[in-house]
C-alpha cells in the first residue's frame, strides 16, 4: 500500500482558503486537522477501526448465527412434526383405503345378500302360492272327505242291508240248490227207472217179434 504524504506545513493558508473551481465546480476548502494526522495514528485509527468493524461483524456473524441455529431447530422441529404429520395422514390414508376397500366389499356383499333374498323372496313367494293352491285343493278334498264321511253311515247302512239280503238270498240259494239237488237226484232215479222200463219194453218187444216169427213157420 502506497504511504500517505503528510500536507506540507509550508502551504499558504490564504491560498487554502480560497475556492477554486474546476470544469464549473467549486472544490472544497483545504485539508482539515484530522487530515493532517500522522500516518502513524490513522494507520492505529483505522486499526481500531478495522478490530471494531471485526468485533461488530463478529458480533452479528454471532447473532445471525444464533439466528440461524434457532431458525434450524425451528426448521428441525417442524420437519420432524412434518414429518410425524405425514406418517400420520399417510397412516390414516392407508387406514381410510382399507377401510374403503372393506366398506366396498362390505357393500357387495351387502348387494350380493340382497339380490340372494331377493331371489329367496321370489322362490318364496312361488312355494307360498303353490302351498296357498295345494292348500285349497285340500280344502277341497276335505270338504269332498266330510261329504263322503257324512254318508259313509248310510252306505253303512245299505252295506248292511244288502248283506243281510245277500244272507237271505244265499240262505234261498241254498234251499234252491239242495231243492235242485233233489229234484235232481229223483230225475236220476225216473231216468234209471225209464232206461229199465225201455229195456223191459225193448225185451217183451223182442220176445213178441220172435213169437211173431214162431207162429208164422
Amino acid at each position: 500500500m502506497p504511504a500517505l504524504e503528510a500536507p506540507s506545513s509550508s502551504s499558504n493558508p490564504a491560498a487554502d482558503e480560497e475556492l477554486e473551481v474546476v470544469f464549473g465546480r467549486q472544490l472544497l476548502q483545504g485539508p482539515t486537522e484530522e487530515e493532517t494526522t500522522p500516518l502513524p495514528q490513522v494507520l492505529v485509527q483505522v486499526r481500531e477501526s478495522i478490530m471494531e468493524a471485526t468485533s461488530s461483524a463478529k458480533a452479528a456473524f454471532r447473532r445471525e448465527w444464533a439466528t440461524l441455529e434457532s431458525e434450524r431447530h425451528r426448521l428441525s422441529y417442524w420437519h420432524t412434526r412434518l414429518e410425524a404429520q405425514t406418517k400420520a395422514e399417510a397412516s390414516h390414508a392407508a387406514e381410510a383405503r382399507s377401510k374403503l376397500k372393506r366398506e366396498e366389499a362390505f357393500a357387495l356383499e351387502v348387494v350380493g345378500f340382497t339380490a340372494h333374498r331377493s331371489e329367496l323372496e321370489t322362490r318364496f313367494a312361488a312355494q307360498q302360492s303353490e302351498l296357498e293352491t295345494r292348500s285349497q285343493g285340500l280344502e277341497v278334498w276335505k270338504q269332498e272327505l266330510d261329504n263322503l264321511s257324512a254318508t259313509l253311515p248310510g252306505w253303512r247302512e245299505q252295506l248292511q242291508e244288502r248283506a243281510s239280503k245277500l244272507a237271505v238270498a244265499e240262505a234261498e240259494l241254498e234251499e234252491d240248490r239242495k231243492s235242485l239237488d233233489k229234484r235232481e237226484s229223483l230225475t236220476a232215479n225216473m231216468e234209471k227207472l225209464l232206461g229199465r222200463q225201455r229195456d223191459s219194453l225193448k225185451k217183451l218187444k223182442e220176445s213178441v217179434e220172435k213169437r211173431k216169427s214162431h207162429q208164422l213157420r
